[in-house]
């Protein structure tokens, strides 16, 4: 009953997210390919948009992670931002991937990724993008997403557990936009959450502690990390507890509180004079 709520009060929040974009800001110079499937199945949520500046050069990849608290939203809903960042010198790459509730969980979205990564990364040539300079953003839900699919290229336990395929590649950045970084907490109404998107009987699984930031020893080993939120974020508490944990675990980030555009604001007005700075100084953040 509760997860039925959740995941058509997500779906209307999605319709709402939608009519904030405006697509007239977008800057034409950039190439944009939609819909492509990263799995050969024709499922909507097997595809991936590609943004890129077509100029002759090799260019950094970005796959960005959408929000939506894992229930709901798409890869169009970060449509300007992906824009905006492709004018940044990024070929960005957008994912779609499995929605949780009534058929998956957390763990299927794990797989999704990996597999859209590794076809990234088999065809980044065909898009003028450098599969040895890569980065991953995540906004909101997506952020604990982003930072699962980071800590697989760190830890060979961690895919074993995850029946992960050994990798050849690892990230440089991460950018971490309003991230719900603490789902984990001890909540009523997290805990419902976790039984949403987690399968019966999650606590004892052996893939879960891995999620459970605090305890991951290798956090340490993430690249740089810059971490985006504003005044008016409901989760802003979030951004500051995850600096804390990557501060006490020696990673070199960034956190960005500008703004007071709300919730995931950056995905909404890329373009705006703010919007423009702080983009600005998250990818010089990430290149140093």
């Amino acid at each position: 009953m509760i997860d039925n709520y959740m995941k058509v009060k997500g779906i209307k929040a999605y319709a709402k997210d939608v009519a904030r974009l405006d697509h007239s800001k977008k800057d034409p110079d950039i190439n944009e390919v939609f819909d492509v499937s990263y799995i050969e199945d024709e499922d909507p949520w097997h595809m991936l948009d590609v943004y890129f500046k077509k100029d002759g050069t090799s260019k950094p990849v970005l796959i960005d992670i959408h929000g939506g608290g894992f229930i709901t939203h798409d890869k169009d809903v970060d449509e300007l931002f992906c824009n905006a960042m492709a004018s940044r010198g990024y070929v960005v790459f957008s994912l779609n991937y499995s929605l949780i509730y009534p058929e998956c969980d957390f763990f299927d979205q794990v797989s999704d990724i990996d597999n859209a990564v590794r076809w990234i990364i088999s065809h980044a040539s065909e898009y003028e993008a450098d599969a040895d300079n890569i980065y991953i953003a995540g906004h909101s839900s997506g952020g604990v997403n982003a930072l699962t699919e980071c800590l697989l290229c760190l830890d060979e336990k961690m895919r074993q557990d995850y029946k992960i395929a050994e990798r050849n590649y690892r990230y440089k950045g991460i950018i971490l936009d309003c991230g719900l970084m603490q789902f984990y907490k001890k909540s009523i109404a997290y805990n419902g959450m976790r039984k949403m998107i987690f399968p019966k009987g999650y606590e004892t699984d052996k893939r879960y502690p891995y999620l459970v930031s605090e305890n991951n020893k290798s956090l340490k080993l993430l690249p740089k990390t810059v971490l985006i939120t504003n005044r008016k974020d409901e989760l802003k508490g979030m951004s500051y507890y995850f600096q804390d944990l990557l501060e006490k675990a020696g990673v070199t980030n960034t956190l960005i509180d500008q703004g007071s555009e709300g919730h995931m604001g950056i995905i909404f007005e890329p373009f705006s004079e703010g919007g423009k700075q702080l983009l600005d100084k998250v990818s010089e953040l990430l290149k140093e």
